[in-house]
């Protein structure tokens, strides 16, 4: 009965933990953002129901509905299309500083604002460190369950409303269509928009409801004063469990999260129960005297999770193609080394000169302990901005680095080899942070270095002999003849000495061999191998490289204050710091020693004020203040996600193309006005290159039949950042016809697709879709119009069944009867998931729903691509059907072979160029051939 007890009182808060993670998968599966902001959500509900409902007197149940059913929902609605929308196709690292913004700026504006109330205006709110018991939605009262398991009504509601929830929410997702578009966005975002799906409703709906549900939990979690209470980092602390959870539910299962959360809550309990010496002996005995151990519990199953679970479960999905990290173009290339190294000699005068002939003692420590801080901030510029990973464990670096330089001191070690064996040690801890690295990628290796940090944190770190207590460790300065660091200016210079090293290193790296392969595994890692570039080698060289980096930086800037404590740099504070060198530029070595300083100085002035003679400021005693404006600037990342250094680059960039444009317009203009009038005589033309081909027939069109049709584009441009994918193409689509776009791999046939559907945006032209412009309008839009896209590699959603797939586009029951009918293998595997058909069965129902609603236009990206010849044929002849109703089709495909049979029209595309269209009968293989071969038809 004792076991039963502890794992029911454990799991209630593993209720908490469950509602946390269904909101973090619910968010992360329809955005693919994690929202680490997430807590800061529960905390400040929990607080506003307590403020409301104790210091103002509000009717509790009244107060619950405007905290609950307003306040949150409002808030995700807000932070879904102010911020996380804007982010949809960030970098990685943007878009967790975007989360980690919510995280900083929630709780502090909350907190400010009932403040400024309080002071201002006189509103009884209490101040959040004189409030030590919340009370619940229920009067205090205690229950026996059965022998030996007394549950409080608090409990019970965490309890009974948690499981209600997931009730409600399984039941929502599974039997709405509501429900089930949010399932089609998680399995495929893009396939969602072309199946006429308004992802962006959906995402805003995901977010409202992740919102509400961490609003239930915060006040939920609020009256149990030990876990929870009315402390922001205990909601930050149940935020790591509930990543724990939401990782083993592979962040796309509601059922598996919320069952998780409360496993996880019944362990950590038993855990701490039973890890003990009456239980378990001289192990439980030594287990119990390593503190943070057993608190431990879940971040040790994070780590475990995600090294087994961090690879997709093995499902026969449609096809997927591997995406490339776009590149920060260099907005510098055009400038001399020395105008490129210019700002920052200016920005290293202006803050070296000050800080060694005018500032004080505490300025001029604040300077070398920002350059130390910004070392420590070089390590994500190797890791995140250079390696692509983002590493949550850099603080973990420092701190054991330091730790480990103090343990030497104190047993009589020179400074330097205790130097070096502290970068040694954050160095081998970097390769054992680099393991997962060599499975995983993206979230889920984020997710294990902040495990190992957390781990580390609360477990190594607070072993005696590593950390010596509570006292920490003293870090006296050396001396090395007569260079003795103990002097600020001395260390001041040597500091900045190291950062200058350090900055051209990394530098050098980025152009070296091995930075070009770091770089070439971050694009595009499967090419990365095809190279002869090692991923793992690579990976685990980044991690070795940033850590010692982060190591060194740590032992610099316990050396400033001359201690070390095992409290220092948390995975909080890794937070921070990922966030202002994201904001700044992680991609710019010089960026992380500026971001540093900023992390330095930033916090003191805002505390302490500054005076410049004619120029001074107090400063302020609000700690809020500086938390806002932080969060702020990491959220202004939606905005600008390469940073503001690259946003500033890009703007002189753009100023001294204006003006270069406007001197060479200004010489031409001078020229012609200087030059004599002339009579140009015709230029001989060049001989023309000779094709072993015949000459393209009489009824043939060089570039495209100029008679009215359905589709028609003109002069369409199209391109991937600043990158032009096709140049000028001039299509008409003839109503009732198949055409057929050949061309070879890289011919810019999926990007056509792509831009005629909506995907990718027009930069210059225009698509005319039977008489209206929808250059403008989205994919939505164009679909509701009858202008429906097939992608590549089958347009199906793997993790729903066949019979759910079909009703996205046929909601009626007999419409579905009638798919059935053509396809009897679609009718026998109906309640199973389209994952697990055959790449033929994919392909026929990513088809057979137009058959019974028609479109007016489909398009078919490589619609024979992996099938049998068998199958293929099947394939096209549903076309011929489509076409026999009325549906006009587009076939683009790079093997001819098929798609010329039922063709009516041919055209060859060539590297983003449309080359010609003409009749089928007047195509033959020759021409065909051509086409592949690069080499254009002589048209008469």
């Amino acid at each position: 009965m004792q076991f039963f007890s502890i794992t029911i009182s454990g799991a209630v808060s593993g209720a908490i933990y469950a509602l946390l993670a269904i909101g973090l998968v619910l968010s992360h599966s329809t955005s693919r953002i994690f929202n680490f902001g997430h807590a800061a959500t529960a905390f400040a509900s929990a607080y506003l129901y307590h403020q409301f409902h104790v210091a103002l007197g509000w009717n509790k149940w009244l107060t619950l509905l405007v905290i609950v059913a307003l306040f949150a929902p409002l808030m995700g609605w807000a932070w879904d299309r102010l911020v996380f929308r804007r982010l949809a196709d960030a970098e990685e690292s943007t878009k967790i500083v975007a989360g980690v913004g919510v995280l900083i700026v929630v709780p502090a504006f909350v907190l400010l604002l009932c403040a400024i109330l309080r002071d201002t205006l006189g509103i009884p709110f209490q101040d959040v460190a004189e409030v030590y018991q919340v009370p619940g939605v229920l009067p205090a009262q205690q229950h026996q369950i059965a022998e030996g398991l007394v549950l409080s009504n608090n409990q019970l509601v965490a309890l009974g409303a948690s499981v209600l929830l997931f009730v409600t929410m399984w039941a929502f997702l599974r039997f709405t269509p509501l429900g089930l578009h949010m399932r089609t966005a998680v399995d495929s975002p893009v396939l969602a928009r072309l199946r006429g799906i308004n992802t962006g409703r959906v995402s805003t709906l995901s977010w409202v409801i992740s919102f509400f549900l961490a609003a239930v939990a915060g006040v939920l979690a609020a009256p149990f004063p030990g876990p929870f209470g009315l402390v922001n980092d205990n909601y930050t602390l149940a935020l790591f469990v509930a990543t724990t959870a939401a990782v083993v539910a592979g962040l796309r299962s509601v059922p598996l999260a919320f069952l998780a959360g409360l496993l996880i809550g019944a362990v950590r309990n038993i855990v701490v129960a039973y890890v003990n010496a009456d239980y378990l002996g001289a192990f439980g005995a030594w287990a119990a005297k390593v503190y943070g151990l057993t608190a431990s519990v879940p971040y040790a199953v994070l780590f475990i999770a995600l090294i087994l679970l961090g690879h997709d479960r093995k499902r026969r999905k449609a096809g997927t193609a591997a995406t490339a990290a776009k590149p920060t173009p260099d907005y510098r290339d055009d400038l001399s080394p020395f105008k490129k190294a210019l700002p920052w000699i200016i920005k290293s005068a202006v803050i070296l000169l000050p800080a060694l002939f005018l500032a004080n003692g505490i300025w001029r420590q604040l300077f070398i302990y920002g350059f130390a801080l910004g070392i420590i901030l070089l390590s994500f510029t190797i890791v995140t901005g250079l390696g692509g990973m983002v590493s949550l464990a850099q603080g973990a670096f420092a701190t054991a680095a330091g730790l480990t330089v103090g343990l030497l001191l104190a047993n009589g070690w020179h400074y330097v080899p205790a130097t070096v064996v502290g970068v040694l040690v954050a160095a081998a801890l970097g390769a054992l942070t680099a393991l997962p690295a060599l499975r995983l990628s993206g979230l889920s290796l984020t997710f294990a270095t902040l495990a190992l940090a957390l781990l580390a944190t609360n477990v190594l770190f607070k072993m005696e002999w590593f950390s010596n207590g509570t006292a920490g460790w003293s870090i006296p300065r050396p001396r090395f003849g007569p260079i003795d660091l103990g002097d600020d200016r001395v260390l001041l210079i040597a500091v900045f000495l190291v950062v200058l090293l350090l900055v051209w290193m990394a530098n050098n790296l980025t152009n070296s061999a091995a930075g070009r392969a770091m770089i070439a595994v971050r694009t595009a890692e499967p090419a990365a191998s095809a190279s002869a570039v090692s991923p793992p080698v690579t990976k685990l060289l980044i991690f070795v490289i940033s850590a010692a980096v982060a190591g060194l930086g740590g032992v610099l800037a316990v050396t400033v204050y001359g201690t070390i404590l095992n409290t220092a740099n948390p995975p909080q504070a890794t937070f921070l710091w990922l966030a202002i060198v994201v904001i700044v530029g992680v991609r710019s070595p010089g960026g992380a020693i500026e971001a540093g300083i900023i992390s330095a100085v930033l916090p003191w002035i805002m505390a302490h004020g500054f005076d410049l003679g004619p120029i001074s400021w107090g400063g302020t005693s609000n700690d809020l203040i500086p938390q806002v404006l932080f969060g702020l600037g990491a959220i202004q990342l939606a905005a600008q996600p390469n940073g503001l250094l690259a946003t500033q680059s890009m703007a002189a960039r753009h100023r001294r193309d204006r003006r270069r444009a406007k001197l060479a317009a200004q010489a031409e203009a001078q020229a012609a006005a200087q030059a004599p009038a002339q009579v140009a005589s015709p230029a001989s033309p060049e001989p023309a290159i000779e094709v072993s081909e015949p000459a393209a027939p009489a009824g043939s069109v060089p570039v495209a039949d100029r008679s009215p049709g359905l589709l028609e584009l003109h002069g369409v441009h199209a391109a991937y950042g600043e990158v032009e994918v096709l140049h000028g193409i001039d299509l008409t689509v003839r109503e009732g016809a198949i055409l057929a776009l050949l061309g070879a791999n890289g011919s810019g046939k999926t990007t056509l697709c792509a831009t005629i559907a909506g995907l990718v945006p027009v930069t210059s032209g225009r698509i005319v879709f039977d008489g209206e412009d929808i250059t403008a309008l989205d994919t939505l839009r164009r679909v509701e119009r009858g202008l429906v896209l097939v992608p590549e590699s089958r347009g199906v959603f793997p993790s729903i069944t066949v019979d759910e797939n079909l009703s996205i586009w046929l909601p009626s029951k007999a419409d579905r009867a009638k798919v059935y009918e053509q396809f009897e293998s679609l009718a026998r595997r109906a309640g199973q998931p389209a994952g697990n058909l055959s790449g033929g069965e994919q392909q026929m129902l990513s088809l057979a729903p137009f058959l019974v609603r028609r479109p007016r236009l489909l398009i078919s990206d490589e619609p024979s691509l992996g099938l049998a010849q068998l199958v293929t044929a099947e394939i096209m002849a549903a076309f011929q059907r489509l076409q026999q109703e009325g549906t006009t089709v587009v076939l683009v495909e790079e093997k001819a072979r098929d798609v010329l049979t039922v063709a009516d029209q041919v055209g060859a595309l060539q590297t983003g160029h449309l080359r010609w269209v003409s009749e089928r009968a007047d195509v033959d293989e020759q021409r065909v051939a051509a086409a592949y071969l690069g080499m254009s038809a002589v048209v008469h």
